[in-house]
């Protein structure tokens, strides 16, 4: 390492520790410290050693409850150990030598049948009607609320034997034996909880899924066909995952009602996953708001998942309509927003007056009729709880629906209707009109622009993520809407795609998922935006709708290692060497590069600042399909930038051959006061039908909020 690294001698760290006080150690919350491992002094044989060591010197000798201050140590994924610190501990290890980061372990939160059918996965000539098109013996690890692993969606029926190279273990708890494990479900592990502890008394000690969630998203990725299977008569059919023949491997991370996901735990858990030998991560939880890569550990541990060849699949959140409102931003996880499917269960609500207006529900008891309507914001029910008794109540949209219905049915109230408002996608319009087509984004979708990454086109893509039917605790069905259900279909799609090409890099898979997405909806018209009804942009629907079939076989994809990941972190001359070395684990993090450089990444994010006329860009494309290939461009430029593209045929002669080509970007005015979108489109004229589409996105600074990037 080099000199500019800090060296901390004993005396300094002991000054700190001296101003512990008693009360500091009331105030002891998870850090998680970053290590870096060539540091390690060579009289400790194992870095175990070093961190045990270092953590001795870091706390008081009168703590009666050292032993237990340390939770995890990370050799894996990430280097280093979380523990539990007071804030004068935490600074004080930050100036020990070899030390990164001492970083806070935040709280995630989750981002909360039909959906096959709809995906032409099961249509004739559909992608499950191919040679190992289901997904066949490829791991999903699913971190989340655990599994229950009694639903019929996880019976094994016709699969053969374990994978050999599986690794995992079905751990014993609460109401959870390790015999429930099956040729389905492989593994389940749940000792990732010493980071968020308030779980007791309200969830399992155990792989069992007291939530629901971790249930439903399993399944989702790569449940077993269930005939049959509804939610109280809603959504009747056949319940199957994305990929039906992966198995399943869950890792509870995320505890209690509300699922409450520790850093620290979280962190154990992808750990373990890529320890057992899984192919997928699928993760529906994360931050309520994106954080810098340095700040994320989901983040730093799905680098090190990427570098292991394995697949992160993450929500993008449930911030949405408002702009950078994303979550999981990083580059090398692939973001998956939320959209519509052809289904809705229609509830309409018809007025006095005779007024009728469409609406959604799960009631399936007697209808109600005649009966007084009465407004209430309804955040605190404002009103005298006796006013509502025997009345239908109308509230504003809000987070705790359930608990507010809840109170009103305590109060008395015989219904309750929950009104959006037009940020939320209200639709103010009566019933006879048309129902909204297929395949809009959500408006509570988290869009772009990543306020990190804005080079970075954001969400990568959206798929099926309302009114989704899936199996949940206690061996029921249940029907839930989010990110978190769009996600696990992408990783399961992920695990298809794997089974078929196992030799593809986790960037190969998602540049195949997005070059082939769709911009249109069912009536083959552009995707709306629930929000607006108007054409969704790229910051709402990144490349489009995922379109499993051609993702199978894109022709050309945008490949990527994790170096090319490091390289463009240490182009943007944004991030300490420090911050950079949280991904590298070595020191010096950073090549010697140019500034500037680019990711091949399969959409384009062009950052103009004010004035300024021109930009390039490289790319570089990968021929996985047939020899003798020949592409040819076609270029939809935005309204004030012109985009030209050279050369505008790209010729492949062998599969895996590689071709490159610039992008100029040339703006016509200083700035314009919004963000503009075009594409580019290469299309297959010899060797295939191939149509390789990657959106165009171009922004000024003055647009974004927040500044410059």
């Amino acid at each position: 390492m080099s000199s500019s690294m800090p060296i901390a001698t004993l005396a300094t760290l002991l000054l700190f520790l001296l101003s512990t006080t008693a009360s500091d150690e009331n105030t002891r919350k998870p850090y998680i410290v970053h290590m870096l491992k060539s540091m390690k002094p060579e009289h400790f044989s194992l870095h175990e050693h070093w961190y045990h060591s270092i953590l001795t010197n870091a706390t008081p000798a009168s703590s009666t409850s050292r032993p237990s201050l340390l939770l995890y140590t990370y050799n894996v994924l990430l280097h280093g150990f979380a523990a539990k610190l007071t804030s004068a501990e935490a600074a004080a290890l930050e100036s020990v030598d070899g030390c990164l980061a001492v970083i806070p372990s935040s709280l995630n939160k989750l981002h909360t049948t039909h959906s096959p059918k709809f995906l032409s996965l099961t249509d004739g000539g559909g992608l499950w009607s191919q040679q190992l098109n289901r997904g066949e013996d490829v791991i999903v690890g699913v971190v989340d609320t655990g599994i229950w692993p009694e639903s019929e969606s996880f019976h094994d029926k016709g699969l053969g034997p374990v994978p050999s190279r599986w690794k995992g273990e079905c751990e014993s708890g609460e109401q959870f034996d390790s015999s429930m494990c099956n040729r389905k479900l492989i593994g389940a592990r749940f000792n990732f909880s010493v980071g968020y502890k308030s779980h007791v008394g309200e969830d399992f000690i155990s792989a069992r899924d007291n939530n629901g969630h971790g249930t439903h998203t399993a399944s989702t990725a790569a449940g077993s066909a269930v005939r049959g299977a509804s939610y109280n008569g809603f959504g009747n059919g056949t319940a199957m995952g994305m990929a039906p023949a992966a198995r399943l491997a869950v890792y509870k991370a995320c505890w209690g009602l509300e699922g409450t996901c520790d850093d620290s735990d979280v962190a154990a858990a992808m750990e373990k996953a890529i320890q057992d030998g899984v192919d997928i991560i699928s993760m529906s939880i994360g931050y309520v708001f994106e954080n810098p890569f340095y700040m994320d550990h989901q983040a730093l541990a799905a680098f090190g998942a990427i570098e292991r060849g394995v697949f992160v699949s993450a929500s993008a959140g449930n911030q949405g309509p408002d702009p950078e409102s994303l979550a999981n931003t990083a580059p090398w996880i692939t973001t998956v927003g939320s959209s519509s499917m052809d289904r809705e269960f229609l509830s309409p609500v018809k007025l006095g007056n005779g007024e009728a207006f469409k609406g959604s529900s799960l009631y399936r008891g007697p209808g109600i009729q005649n009966l007084p309507l009465a407004y209430d914001f309804c955040s605190n029910l404002g009103v005298d709880p006796h006013l509502l008794k025997g009345k239908v109540v109308m509230c504003n949209y809000q987070d705790n629906s359930t608990e507010t219905a809840r109170l009103l049915k305590e109060a008395g109230a015989a219904g309750m209707i929950i009104v959006n408002d037009e940020l939320d996608g209200a639709v103010d319009e009566p019933i006879e009109q048309p129902y909204l087509p297929a395949t809009t984004v959500n408006s509570s979708s988290s869009r772009g622009p990543s306020f990190s990454y804005p080079d970075v086109l954001k969400p990568d893509l959206v798929a099926p993520g309302v009114n989704i039917l899936a199996a949940w605790k206690e061996g029921e069905f249940k029907i839930e809407s989010g990110t978190s259900m769009a996600c696990p279909h992408v990783s399961g799609i992920a695990a298809v795609i794997r089974a078929s090409h196992p030799t593809w890099s986790p960037a190969a898979i998602r540049s195949a998922l997005m070059t082939t997405a769709s911009t249109l909806d069912n009536t083959k018209q552009p995707m709306k935006d629930a929000q607006t009804l108007q054409a969704a942009d790229p910051f709402t629907m990144g490349a489009g709708h995922i379109n499993p079939r051609a993702a199978m076989e894109p022709g050309l994809v945008y490949d990527l290692g994790p170096q090319d990941y490091v390289n463009y972190l240490c182009g943007r001359n944004k991030y300490t060497k420090k911050q950079i070395a949280l991904l590298t684990h070595n020191w010096p993090p950073c090549p010697e590069l140019e500034s500037g450089a680019d990711l091949n990444y399969p959409s384009f994010s062009v950052i103009l600042k004010y004035g300024e006329r021109v930009q390039m860009k490289r790319r570089t494309v990968t021929n996985v399909g047939g020899d003798n290939a020949i592409y040819k461009v076609q270029v939809k430029s935005t309204p004030n930038v012109k985009v030209s593209v050279k050369p505008d045929t790209l010729v492949l002669k062998k599969r895996n051959a590689q071709a490159s080509y610039n992008v100029t970007f040339e703006s016509r005015v200083k700035e314009s006061k919004k963000g503009e979108y075009g594409e580019i489109t290469w299309k297959c004229i010899q060797g295939g039908k191939h149509i390789v589409r990657s959106p165009i996105v171009v922004l000024w600074i003055s647009v974004r909020r927040g500044g410059a990037p």
